[in-house]
């Protein structure tokens, strides 16, 4: 009877473990669910969870995440496979922390036509904290394999699409479980294909666990075909290229609050202007004002390389309360790239006029 007795227990018990295993990745679906749902100025949702408890391990499929009052056929952020685990090689030296690698996330960036704002919007939240509110312990190694990058801008009469796309991402020791010494013990790296065959390359060295962190970053984008975007710079400058190609270099430090850096682009071989098509294809007004543009490019085309380039600064300080600090950056380097690029060509416009 004893025997009989401990073996239904023990049956019983299994079966509860088996039960237990069985929902939990429902109850963590719907948990997810709902956080994604709460968000301030967001909608969301993941398709499916599968839980790996002997490597200390999950797996989010299908997660979508749209901005409020968003374009609907643009999400915000799409994550086909997300793996959230323990980063066993710290753990064997005493460190509890996680990692997470994304497979071919897309972040879209929306530039809309504006509207009025609502009376008490919900302030976002920055999806890097999303992140980090699924994963229950301290991320020490970020990881994103093809991922994609775009800049959609619908404010315009055709729509700009500028894309980084094959990013490979690799972040280490964000938690500076390491002890490394150094004032920047993190160290980030960047690869993508930019939209015209560029290529992408930037390296970083951070200390995020500062409130406001400190970093040193270098970054290149080099070999863009200057057609491939010519929506862009018809928006933003108002005349198409030929050709052309542009290397964009930039340098951006960021220590105590002070940022501190440069954006230099090169503008190389630049053609705006053929005559007799433009003027059959897109009207007399239009050409006239290609061609002033091909005076400046023309003059500048007399250097060495056939190329135009500047160096524009970037200074400033951020130590603000309630300052997003990723979002301080691309827009500075943002910003930076328009003025470079219309500083280029007036630069060398005046240096043409000197010379005569």
């Amino acid at each position: 009877m004893t025997f009989k007795k401990s073996y239904k227990i023990t049956a019983l018990v299994i079966l509860l473990l088996i039960g237990i295993r069985l929902a939990l990745p429902y109850l963590v679906k719907n948990y997810v669910n709902k956080t994604l749902e709460e968000l301030p100025g967001y909608t969301g949702h993941v398709a499916d969870i599968d839980l790996h408890l002997y490597r200390g391990a999950y797996t989010i499929d299908g997660l979508v995440l749209k901005e409020d009052g968003g374009n609907p056929k643009y999400p915000f952020l799409q994550i086909p496979t997300t793996n959230l685990s323990v980063e066993w090689k710290t753990l064997l030296k005493g460190k509890l922390v996680g990692e997470v690698i994304m497979q071919a996330p897309q972040l879209n960036v929306v530039e809309a036509k504006k509207a009025p704002a609502a009376k008490n919007e919900p302030t976002r939240k920055h999806w890097s904290e999303i992140v980090k509110d699924l994963m229950p312990i301290t991320i020490n190694r970020f990881v994103v394999n093809n991922g994609k990058l775009a800049y959609l801008d619908f404010s315009n009469k055709k729509l700009i699409d500028m894309h980084i796309s094959d990013m490979q991402l690799v972040a280490l020791n964000l938690a500076n479980v390491e002890n490394a010494a150094t004032e920047l013990p993190s160290t980030i790296r960047l690869t993508g294909k930019s939209i015209g065959g560029g290529n992408l390359k930037g390296n970083m060295k951070a200390n995020l666990l500062k409130e406001l962190p400190d970093f040193d970053m270098k970054m290149q984008l080099t070999r863009v075909n200057l057609t491939s975007i010519n929506d862009f710079i018809d928006a933003y400058a108002k005349f198409d290229v030929e050709r052309g190609q542009l290397d964009m270099y930039s340098e951006l430090k960021l220590k105590d609050g002070q940022l501190d850096g440069y954006v230099k682009p090169f503008f190389e071989n630049v053609k705006i202007l053929n005559l007799k098509k433009d003027v059959k294809e897109e009207g007399l007004l239009r050409t006239a004002w290609e061609a002033v543009a091909g005076l400046f490019v023309e003059a500048a085309e007399n250097q060495p390389r056939d190329q135009i380039a500047t160096k524009i600064p970037i200074r400033g300080n951020v130590n603000q309360p309630d300052t997003d600090i990723s979002t301080t950056v691309v827009n500075v380097l943002r910003h930076a790239f328009f003025k470079a690029f219309d500083k280029g060509l007036e630069a060398e416009a005046s240096s043409a006029q000197e010379k005569k």
